[in-house]
């Protein structure tokens, strides 16, 4: 822990750069997150400017990558891997935010300061950039900045059914909600056959919900003894029913 019991963001030391950094635009365009919001914005002979200011690294789980407060001067795209948004009240209280993972942007804002921390829930790889570095690159490739632009009105249609969710629905439309994201996320809708992988725990869940860890366990179970879902594991879902899930939904995802 840090100054004040803050978590320390995670040192030179424990990012490990990945073999291929600084080796053109082949790495990118063999990368998993080739087709993410940012990527995408540039064509494949482009590629190169944006290798050339990335740097490619993992970080272990449980390791911190961003710390609410600090000067905001990256912004990293996950390569793979799953990260978890957070804020935390001056009581101690947390908030979830979100859960990003392979193609998600983090860190692009207009303040000096990050309004948020971000945690590795499972080892990830990521791409980190200089913020004006980057910004360079969206005033010269046109492609980018509407990619920007995409991923700002995403964000903010994602706010706006979370806040809808958190004011009106009841805890099993929540969880439900919840559920249908993720599975449309993994592509589980249009694979029955694949299971929902929840790399969060189910305090996260809760804390991300508003709402404690006995009701989120306790509507999980509700589901499984419903049909709707099958529990392979802990964190393994199968989507039985996804009409009966989207029903509890109130047809509204999350």
């Amino acid at each position: 822990m840090g100054e004040k019991g803050r978590p320390e963001v995670a040192g030179d030391e424990e990012l490990h750069p990945l073999p291929g950094a600084g080796t053109g635009k082949v790495v990118c365009l063999a990368c998993p997150a080739r087709d993410s919001f940012l990527c995408s914005g540039f064509e494949d002979d482009e590629l190169k400017h944006l290798a050339a200011r990335a740097t490619r690294f993992s970080l272990a789980r449980g390791k911190t990558l961003i710390l609410e407060g600090d000067p905001a001067d990256n912004v990293y795209n996950i390569i793979e891997g799953d990260v978890v948004l957070s804020r935390i009240a001056s009581d101690g209280r947390r908030q979830i935010l979100g859960f990003l993972s392979k193609g998600d942007f983090i860190g692009l804002t207009l303040s000096e300061e990050y309004s948020f921390s971000a945690e590795a829930l499972t080892e990830a790889r990521l791409c980190r950039f200089d913020r004006r570095s980057l910004e360079e690159l969206v005033e010269r490739f046109p492609g980018v900045d509407r990619q920007i632009r995409r991923m700002g009105a995403a964000t903010i249609d994602h706010l706006l059914d979370l806040v809808f969710a958190l004011g009106r629905k009841t805890a099993e439309e929540r969880v439900a909600s919840f559920l249908h994201h993720q599975a449309h996320k993994q592509g589980c809708c249009l694979d029955p056959t694949k299971e929902l992988r929840l790399a969060m725990t189910r305090a996260d869940i809760a804390d991300y919900l508003g709402l404690t860890l006995e009701t989120v366990s306790r509507t999980i179970s509700r589901f499984k003894r419903d049909g709707l879902i099958e529990m392979p594991s802990t964190n393994r879902i199968l989507i039985k029913d996804l009409d009966g899930l989207t029903q509890r939904a109130e047809a509204e995802t999350i």
